[in-house]
C-alpha cells in the first residue's frame, strides 16, 4: 500500500473513530440516586448539574420522590454537582466512560451553620456584620431551593391553574372594601408567577414601572432572587426570630445603593429549616413618594412543595396604592371645580389552585368551599337556580335537592347574587342579602331564597315610592353606551300603542343612577302590548326603541351614543 493510499485510510479510520465517539457522547445517560449520608432515606428535588472542564453546563435536572435523577449530555464532563436545600453542596470529579449509561449514587450531609463555608461576594459598601459569613451560607441555601424551581420548569414542566384577585382596603381599619376573583384567561401555564423585567434591569432601574400610574409596580420572582446581579446589588444579614414561624430562619436583603428617584425594594426571605424549604419572601417598596409609603407598599411571594420535589410559587401578592379622585362643586361653579386624590390600599396577586405534571401526579391548593341550599318562595328546592359570587367567575347551578356546591375558594369576603336567564342582556345579576366569608380548609354552609327578577324590580318600585298592591306588570331595562358601560343621568319614559296606533304616554319617568338600570311597575304593560320606550339626554338624540311585550316582565336594554 502506497503511503497516499495509508494515510487517507488512517483519515477515514479516524473520522469514523471521531463519529463514533460523537454518536457515544451524544447518547450518553447518568443516572442514580441521591440519598441523605444521615437518614439514608431518598432526597427529593434535588438538582443534579454535569459541567465540563471550563464549568459550563452541559446538563441539568431535579430528582424524584424517590431521589432518583437521570442526566443526559453531549460533551465530555468533567465534573458533577449536587444542590439541595437543607444539604450541603456536593461536587464529584467525573471521569469519562465507554458506558452510555452509566450509574453513580450520591450522599448529601445536611447543612449546619458549623459545616457551611461560603464565598462572600457582597459590595463592598455593605455594613460589616458578625453574622455575615452566616448570612451567605443560608443564601446559599436560598439558591438551592429558588434553583429548583427554575430546573423544574425545564426538565419536568407542570401545567398550572391561576386564579387571580384584586383587593381595595379602607385605609383607616384595613377590611375589604371590594373584592374581585378571575381565572387565567389562558386556563393553563406552565409558569405560576413571571417578573415582567430581568435582575439586572430591576437592580439597575428600579421596581416601579416607566409610567406616572403609582400602582404599575414590578415584584421579583425566583429567577431574579437567584441572578448573581440581584447578588450583587444587595447585602444581607440574618433576621430578627419570629415566634409566629417557628423552625423558619429569616435573610434580610436590603439595596447596597440607594439612589435619588429609583424604587427599590428590601425584604425577608425565610427558609424552614425543619421542612428543608422555602416558605415565603416578604419586601417593600422603598424610595417612593411619601404620600405612597404611608400606605406601607410592598408584596410577598410564597413558595409551596409537591410530593414529586419539585418547588415552586404558588401565590404572589403586591400591596399597592390606588386613586379615586373626585370632584369638588361650589355655589358658584357651574361644572368640576377641583379634582381632589382620594388614595387607598390595593392588594393584586394571584394564586395557583392546581398543578398537575405529564406523569399524572397533582398538586392542590389549601382553598375554601361554600355549600348552598336553595329555596324557592313556597319553600321547595330551587332546582336549577344559577348562583354566581358577585365580582368573580365562583358559579353553580342547583341540583336536584336544590344544593349548589362552590369550590377553590380563595379567602375573602363574597355576596351571592342569582343569574336569571331572562336578563342575561343587561349584564346584571339578582343581588341577595346572602353573604360570607371564605377561610382556607373549610367548608361555609348558607340556606338562600332565591329571588326572581319580579321580586327585584318590585322591591326597587317599593324603594323608589312608585308600588301599588295591584301592580303586576313590570318594565325593566338597563341603559348602556356603546362600550356596554352604564350611562348615568338618563331619562327614560314609556308609551303604549293605542288601537288607533297613536302612543299614549306613561305619566311616570325615571332618570338612571350609576348603574344604568330603569324599571316601572304598574299594571297596564300586558302581553301582546306594543310599547315604545325613550331614553333622552341634554344634548343627546332621543333614543327610542319599539318591543312587543310578551310576558309581564318586559326586557328593554337600551344604547345610546356616548358622544354629545
Amino acid at each position: 500500500m502506497n503511503p497516499r493510499a495509508r494515510i487517507v485510510r488512517s483519515a477515514t479510520i479516524a473520522a469514523i473513530l471521531a463519529s463514533t465517539i460523537a454518536g457515544a457522547l451524544a447518547a450518553q445517560v447518568v443516572r442514580g440516586t441521591v440519598r441523605d449520608s444521615a437518614s439514608r432515606q431518598p432526597v427529593s428535588g434535588a438538582v443534579v448539574m454535569l459541567l465540563d472542564s471550563a464549568g459550563t453546563l452541559l446538563g441539568r435536572n431535579i430528582t424524584s420522590e424517590r431521589g432518583e435523577y437521570r442526566v443526559a449530555y453531549a460533551r465530555v464532563a468533567k465534573s458533577l454537582r449536587v444542590v439541595r436545600i437543607g444539604f450541603q453542596p456536593r461536587e464529584l470529579s467525573f471521569a469519562e466512560s465507554a458506558d452510555p449509561a452509566r450509574s453513580l449514587d450520591i450522599t448529601m450531609v445536611p447543612f449546619t451553620t458549623t459545616l457551611a463555608t461560603v464565598r462572600v461576594t457582597d459590595k463592598s459598601n455593605c455594613p460589616r456584620r458578625a453574622d455575615r459569613a452566616a448570612a451567605f451560607a443560608f443564601w446559599d441555601q436560598a439558591r438551592a431551593g429558588l434553583l429548583n424551581t427554575v430546573v423544574a420548569r425545564e426538565a419536568n414542566p407542570m401545567s398550572v391553574h391561576r386564579l387571580y384577585f384584586q383587593r381595595a382596603l379602607i385605609p383607616e381599619i384595613e377590611s375589604i372594601k371590594s373584592f374581585v376573583v378571575y381565572e387565567d384567561s389562558a386556563r393553563s401555564t406552565e409558569t405560576s408567577f413571571s417578573a415582567v423585567r430581568p435582575a439586572s434591569d430591576l437592580v439597575r432601574l428600579g421596581f416601579k414601572g416607566d409610567t406616572n400610574v403609582i400602582g404599575f409596580m414590578f415584584g421579583p420572582d425566583a429567577d431574579v432572587l437567584l441572578d448573581d446581579a440581584f447578588v450583587e446589588g444587595y447585602c444581607f444579614r440574618l433576621a430578627e426570630p419570629s415566634n409566629a414561624r417557628p423552625n423558619q430562619v429569616g435573610l434580610a436583603f436590603a439595596p447596597a445603593d440607594f439612589k435619588r428617584g429609583r424604587v427599590d425594594i428590601d425584604g425577608t426571605l425565610w427558609i424552614d429549616t425543619a421542612a428543608r424549604a422555602l416558605r415565603d419572601v416578604e419586601f417593600g417598596y422603598v424610595g417612593m413618594d411619601p404620600v405612597a409609603e404611608q400606605f406601607h407598599p410592598g408584596g410577598m411571594i410564597s413558595f409551596a412543595v409537591s410530593a414529586n420535589g419539585v418547588a415552586f410559587i404558588d401565590r404572589w401578592s403586591l400591596r399597592l396604592l390606588g386613586n379615586a379622585p373626585y370632584a369638588v362643586y361650589t355655589p358658584n361653579c357651574r361644572a368640576e371645580c377641583r379634582m381632589h386624590d382620594n388614595f387607598y390600599p390595593t392588594e393584586n396577586g394571584a394564586e395557583v389552585s392546581h398543578a398537575v405534571w405529564p406523569d399524572g401526579q397533582r398538586w392542590d391548593a389549601r382553598l375554601g368551599t361554600v355549600s348552598i341550599r336553595t329555596l324557592t318562595t313556597a319553600g321547595r328546592p330551587a332546582v336549577g337556580a344559577m348562583v354566581q359570587l358577585h365580582d368573580t367567575h365562583y358559579r353553580g347551578i342547583a341540583d336536584s335537592s336544590g344544593t349548589v356546591l362552590i369550590h377553590d375558594l380563595l379567602p375573602g369576603p363574597y355576596a351571592l347574587r342569582i343569574r336569571d336567564p331572562r336578563i342575561e342582556e343587561l349584564g346584571f345579576l339578582l343581588p341577595t342579602p346572602v353573604t360570607f366569608v371564605a377561610a382556607r380548609d373549610s367548608v361555609v354552609r348558607l340556606t338562600l331564597d332565591v329571588p326572581t327578577a319580579e321580586d327585584y324590580v318590585a322591591s326597587q318600585c317599593r324603594k323608589n315610592g312608585r308600588w301599588r298592591t295591584t301592580d303586576s306588570t313590570y318594565l325593566f331595562g338597563r341603559v348602556v353606551d356603546p362600550d356596554s358601560k352604564p350611562v348615568e343621568g338618563v331619562r327614560v319614559s314609556y308609551a303604549l300603542q293605542r288601537n288607533n296606533a297613536e302612543w299614549s304616554w306613561g305619566k311616570e319617568t325615571f332618570r338612571t343612577g350609576a348603574d344604568g338600570l330603569f324599571q316601572f311597575c304598574n299594571t297596564t304593560l300586558t302581553p301582546g302590548r306594543i310599547l315604545l320606550v325613550r331614553a333622552s339626554r341634554s344634548g343627546h338624540p332621543n333614543a327610542d326603541l319599539t318591543h312587543t311585550t310578551t310576558s309581564n316582565m318586559t326586557i328593554v336594554p337600551i344604547r345610546v351614543d356616548a358622544r354629545p
